[in-house]
């Protein structure tokens, strides 16, 4: 499982999924390499300033931090 050198400060879950168009895409992946829809936007804390990343499913689980972040917080949009 992957981690990040960045920091998640919030993960807001979109519901309905949301396809892949035009400048909305897989952040984490990049359009060429998924075609997933987009099920969460993920905030995140880098170095120098807070970057908004939309992220697909598999993303969500093969990424490490997003995994604990979800354990411990749920969606920052859910109760």
């Amino acid at each position: 499982m992957a981690s990040m050198k960045s920091t998640i400060i919030s993960l807001i879950q979109i519901d309905p999924a949301k396809p892949q168009e035009r400048d909305w895409i897989c952040t984490a992946h990049g359009r060429a390499a998924c075609s997933r829809d987009i099920v969460a936007v993920a905030e995140l804390k880098t170095k120098d300033a807070v970057q908004t990343y939309r992220v697909c499913e598999a993303w969500l689980g093969e990424n490490s931090d997003a995994a604990a972040y979800l354990a411990e917080h749920g969606y920052d949009n859910r109760p």
